[in-house]
């Protein structure tokens, strides 16, 4: 989730020359990746940003962010190397999937264990990047979302070539392109087609339940400096979920993505239903600050988390089903 900075004390990087060596002297690395053959001949795919990655074989070993990573072991693969801004047991989006043989290679922004990744020998490294206005503009001044700088990702482009997903626009476009770069990697088509039947019935009860229940959702992050409500045509994943019908708080403070309040202006942020944002404040520090202990979405206990599910067709398909439990279960409590 791309809600607050969560740069920490950086890690000092080896160099390339280092791990090129460690690499090779590696004994012990992870599987490749599962569902994923090699083929004879070469394989090419074309990334989001339009970089085009060649490579002699269809990659097997692939590593990635977390948010990438997660997608993938939904879809039968099994990638080598994974890195967040928070351990794979701390990251709910984990739960229930097979993470043995997943090295980690970090667990905080920008803090990269580069000898580990390249111990673990990917032939290709998956990252996003996210818009920086309402446009989709990508700032190719900026490294990809997860490296602490240019520098950095170049020492991973020289581990393996890196593939970017932008995390922009219309989710279900999102969702989609990353099922796309699955498939490319091997992920069986069976899977697939029925990760796809549970989204599709998740999606129009998603819509059913916004129907019948015409309450307003607000998606915010709150801590000792504020709190920030989600505008939902910028996020992805809020954007979707308006398109099937579910109606958001419309924040009034300008700006792309983030409608920032402070904790004296608070009391403002409407909403029958809040989506809270799990690295923040939780409902209990929310009742302590006096501008918003009174909120009638607080006060009715309609409030429930925000844990920025992956874009996948699992992911979101069991995000939504609890949207529209949620949903069906609370009532209007504003004018």
């Amino acid at each position: 989730m791309w809600t607050v900075s969560r740069l920490r004390r950086l890690l000092p990087l080896a160099v390339v020359s280092l791990l090129a060596v460690l690499t090779a002297c590696s004994s012990s690395t992870p599987a490749a990746s599962a569902g994923a053959t090699a083929s004879k001949g070469p394989w090419t795919f074309t990334d989001d940003l339009g970089k085009t990655v060649k490579l002699d074989h269809a990659p097997t070993r692939v590593a990635g962010m977390n948010d990438e990573v997660v997608p993938l072991l939904h879809y039968g693969l099994k990638p080598v190397a994974s890195w967040g801004y928070s351990a794979i047991k701390d990251d709910a989006r984990f739960d229930g999937l097979d993470t043995s043989g997943i090295a980690q290679i970090g667990t905080a922004y920008g803090e990269l264990d580069l000898e580990k990744l390249a111990a673990a020998r990917p032939d290709v490294i998956v990252s996003e990047v996210f818009p920086t206005d309402e446009k989709g503009t990508i700032d190719k001044s900026q490294p990809d979302y997860g490296f602490k700088d240019l520098a950095q990702q170049k020492q991973v482009e020289a581990i393996a070539p890196v593939i970017t997903i932008v995390i922009g626009g219309d989710g279900a476009d999102v969702v989609d392109h990353t099922t796309k770069l699955a498939t490319a990697l091997g992920a069986d088509s069976a899977t697939v087609a029925k990760a796809r039947t549970r989204y599709d019935t998740a999606a129009a009860g998603l819509k059913k339940a916004a129907a019948a229940h015409p309450v307003t959702v607000t998606a915010l992050y709150a801590d000792s400096d504020g709190v920030n409500v989600a505008k939902a045509q910028d996020d992805p994943a809020l954007r979707l979920y308006a398109d099937l019908g579910v109606t958001f708080f419309a924040p009034t403070p300008k700006g792309y993505y983030w409608a920032n309040y402070s904790w004296e202006n608070a009391g403002r942020i409407g909403g029958d239903v809040w989506l809270l944002e799990q690295d923040g404040y939780d409902s209990a520090h929310l009742k302590k600050q006096p501008t918003v202990a009174d909120s009638a979405a607080l006060a009715a206990g309609q409030v429930h988390p925000w844990v920025s599910a992956a874009l996948d067709y699992v992911s979101q398909a069991d995000y939504m089903n609890r949207l529209a439990g949620w949903l069906t279960d609370s009532k209007a409590v504003t004018g």
